[in-house]
């Protein structure tokens, strides 16, 4: 449809200096723009706000739908976020979303991850899925998106459900699966919760866990993730698993700030409260993300107060795995 509505209108199209142009301001939720190419707009496709005094991205919105007014093809858009304290204008553009212009218009952090669900956006401008070395959760991945590492293996069922197995068990004869399932995401909080089952019919040893995430944007560097993980082993003493391969011997509370580097790297830190030791410990990590491959390296510990160098102390954690 939209096709058609430009072939009335290119040849009186003035020279094209955006995709669009804010012609009016509805109310403070919802603008009208001139469209002046076909560069792909369509009913719910999000795009751009760009100031045209600054020459930056101001805000985000999703096309609601288009008309014709004068031979001009003109785009209701509903506004879905602002940056900062700035203001949508007349006169000020709108693009459609484009990862490639993540690097043109160098928009901040938090305020590009909030937008998802196409495999268009390299892994490096997306929600963390997995925490890496804090052994815990992250946010779901994209519809039929997968993440594989050496210990585990996601995948994206929808863009809010996803499944995973953990290597390593199923190699031990475990039978074992984890869903994760996304509850909220908008640019003031996203909400993850996920659970987790395992049994060696052998030894008829069962392994239980459930947690979540929560994670409060506070500017486009930084972003707080509050998670939990309680595991359940009633075997827990003699159990091969959580004792012989060292996985899911403990339940603790985190808080972990992350921070995003000019190229899109991550630090992650802050203090874990261990609930089966009851010990306050913690880490700190540098997380490299290519489009697709993920590495972490960093130092941690289950108690503050223990200064040997072990796994009773203070030890080195690293991870990577690929997310396409």
């Amino acid at each position: 449809m939209l096709k058609v509505l430009f072939f009335f209108t290119f040849f009186t199209s003035a020279q094209v200096l955006a995709q669009g142009i804010i012609t009016k301001i509805n109310n403070p939720s919802q603008v009208i723009a001139k469209l002046t190419s076909d560069a792909g707009f369509d009913v719910e496709k999000t795009v751009f706000i760009i100031s045209a005094r600054e020459n930056r991205v101001v805000g985000f919105g999703i096309i609601h739908n288009f008309y014709l007014h004068e031979l001009d093809v003109m785009a209701k858009v509903d506004v879905t976020e602002i940056i900062g304290n700035s203001l949508v204008m007349v006169g000020d553009e709108i693009e459609l979303l484009d990862y490639k212009t993540f690097t043109k218009k160098e928009l901040p952090g938090f305020n590009s991850l909030t937008i998802g669900g196409s495999q268009k956006i390299p892994a490096q401008y997306k929600e963390l899925a997995y925490l890496g070395v804090f052994n815990s959760e992250g946010h779901t991945l994209d519809r039929d998106e997968v993440l594989i590492s050496p210990f585990q293996v996601q995948y994206g069922i929808t863009n809010d459900f996803g499944v995973k197995i953990v290597n390593a068990l199923f190699l031990d004869g475990y039978a074992n699966v984890g869903f994760k399932y996304r509850v909220l995401r908008n640019k003031y909080a996203k909400i993850s919760v996920n659970t987790f089952g395992a049994y060696k019919l052998q030894s008829q040893d069962w392994i239980g866990q459930f947690g979540g995430v929560i994670t409060l944007p506070s500017n486009a560097k930084f972003q707080q993730h509050m998670a939990a993980n309680f595991t359940f082993d009633p075997m827990y003493k003699d159990a091969h698993a959580t004792r012989g391969l060292g996985l899911f011997q403990d339940s603790d509370i985190r808080s972990i700030t992350e921070y995003v580097t000019d190229s899109w790297n991550r630090v992650l830190y802050g203090p874990v409260y261990n609930v089966e030791l009851q010990t306050f410990g913690g880490t700190v990590s540098y997380l490299w993300i290519w489009d697709t491959f993920h590495m972490s390296l960093g130092l941690a510990t289950r108690d503050f107060t223990n200064f040997n160098f072990g796994t009773k102390g203070y030890y080195y954690v690293y991870d990577f795995f690929w997310r396409f």
